[in-house]
């Protein structure tokens, strides 16, 4: 009797298993797949990145790592290169908050110089005909001002004349726009402040120089999907999808630019969907533009809980270098662009 009941239990437990994974198997082929990054070749000359807080220091990493193809990059509330090797610890009370003290420019210049002579970056020779703009908010609570006027310091020893740099004195954490998000001097999601001008305009105006059309506030292109699942080096940590903006015209070869944004921590696309995307700014200076406007994304996870960039080690020792895994899944979209027959 008991062997019976025992059977029938196994049999009707096989029988869910089966369910479930018919279940699983006719919801993923419902799905339509994700499309690979359109075969568009982009002007290597106009390689640009931006990034808030994690993103800004990533793109900071990036431009370090591979200065001889980046022609500019314009960083919001970014944190000084190598300052988070020590780990979560040293991020959180050193390098967005003092309260273990500011760090050092000599070290942060220090740390470069060391990475360089090693191979693990770039020569930081081919900083210095770089464009930087660097944005910090005066009230900024999650990455102090002091920390932020660090990475300034040491970018005016490696850039000759294009390092601008601009405090908003009242300004919470988050990307400054014209009126989009919450009020300018709040820290809140979706981290973009209505502070009456546009951080994105701004940071390509010293990148790229004057508009090629005017600016509109109706996008004309296309926002599409791609699937970040292929990309070379791949990160764990990256989301299934990211995002590409084409301007109308930039399907002929070489006419545009490339733009690389990489949002701040909870802002990727699985917590804000396209509110990121779209009331940044930056698809309307494509437009105006003739760039196109890449949005890699991250997911959360365990030791990521709030999706940010790998910018402390998270995800591996080498994040910081040309062998960190997000660095070289993040080179091999641009290389995608600018190397495109």
């Amino acid at each position: 009797m008991k062997s019976s009941f025992l059977f029938c239990r196994r049999g009707v437990l096989l029988l869910l298993l089966l369910s479930l994974v018919l279940f699983l198997l006719g919801c993923s082929a419902g799905k339509d797949p994700i499309p690979a990054l359109p075969q568009v070749q982009t002007d290597p000359e106009r390689l640009y990145l931006a990034g808030l807080s994690s993103g800004a220091t990533m793109a900071h990493q990036l431009h370090l790592a591979w200065p001889e193809e980046i022609r500019g990059v314009a960083l919001f509330s970014a944190s000084p290169y190598a300052c988070a090797r020590q780990g979560v610890s040293a991020a959180l009370h050193r390098c967005m908050g003092v309260s273990r003290g500011v760090p050092s420019v000599e070290t942060t210049l220090l740390a470069i110089q060391e990475s360089a002579a090693e191979g693990q970056i770039g020569d930081p020779e081919h900083l210095a005909s770089s464009r930087v703009y660097l944005y910090r908010g005066g009230v900024d609570p999650v990455v102090n001002w002091r920390v932020s006027e660090v990475v300034e310091k040491s970018y005016a020893q490696l850039v000759d004349e294009g390092l601008l740099s601009y405090t908003q004195p009242f300004a919470g954490h988050g990307l400054p726009t014209e009126r989009d998000g919450v009020a300018c001097a709040l820290t809140a999601a979706p981290f973009m402040n209505a502070c009456g001008f546009s951080g994105a305009a701004a940071g390509l105006e010293h990148l790229d120089g004057a508009v090629r059309h005017e600016v509109t506030t109706q996008t004309r292109g296309q926002l599409l999907p791609f699937d970040q699942r292929v990309l070379r080096g791949a990160s764990k940590g990256l989301a299934d999808q990211g995002f590409v903006y084409l301007p109308d015209g930039c399907a002929e070869p070489g006419r545009c630019g490339l733009l690389m944004v990489l949002h701040g921590c909870e802002q990727a696309s699985e917590v804000l969907g396209e509110t990121f995307i779209r009331q940044s700014g930056y698809l309307q200076q494509a437009d105006a533009r003739e760039l196109v406007v890449v949005f890699p994304q991250i997911s959360k996870s365990l030791p990521n809980p709030k999706g940010c960039w790998d910018w402390w080690g998270y995800e591996s020792s080498a994040f910081d270098t040309r062998e960190g895994p997000q660095m070289q899944a993040l080179h091999s979209i641009w290389r995608h662009f600018t190397e495109s027959p």
